[in-house]
């Protein structure tokens, strides 16, 4: 969808990064299918100075907890804060994002998907992926 944003503006990928003030580099590598997925800051940029939505250009499946985090512009810290579960500190939420811890708890899940307001479901969906990519990546 990024490619597309940018192209119904007319703009080279060049233009896009000059105007976000990210590089070619960067702004390649969120335009290619199954490529990095922006930070939340850079995410917000796009945003922004394309007039479309942040979620527009989050494939999920992809991005999975990091990619409902970066939609709302908030670090990690940010939304360990927000969320406000007890039971959720900064360190047991970038394991999570990150895949490094398998298990998800019920509280978590819970927690997380009311503060995302998307079903418990998305977020196992979205933690699972992130253990399998992990797990892949270790592997290769």
């Amino acid at each position: 969808m990024l490619k597309e944003a940018r192209e119904s503006k007319g703009w080279t990928p060049s233009e896009l990064a000059r105007r976000t003030e990210l590089s070619r580099t960067v702004v390649g590598r969120y335009e290619r299918a199954n490529g990095s997925a922006p930070t939340p800051e850079a995410l917000q940029k796009l945003a922004a100075v394309l007039g479309v939505p942040p979620r527009e250009f989050i494939d999920f499946r992809v991005a999975g907890l990091a990619g409902y985090r970066a939609v709302l512009g908030l670090t990690q810290d940010q939304l360990v804060e927000k969320v406000g579960d007890p039971d959720l500190n900064v360190q047991t939420y970038r394991a999570l994002e990150a895949g490094r811890t398998r298990k998800l708890r019920t509280a978590q899940a819970r927690s997380l998907a009311a503060f995302f307001k998307i079903s418990e479901d998305e977020v196992r969906t979205a933690h699972e992926q992130a253990v399998t990519r992990r797990q892949a990546d270790e592997r290769g």
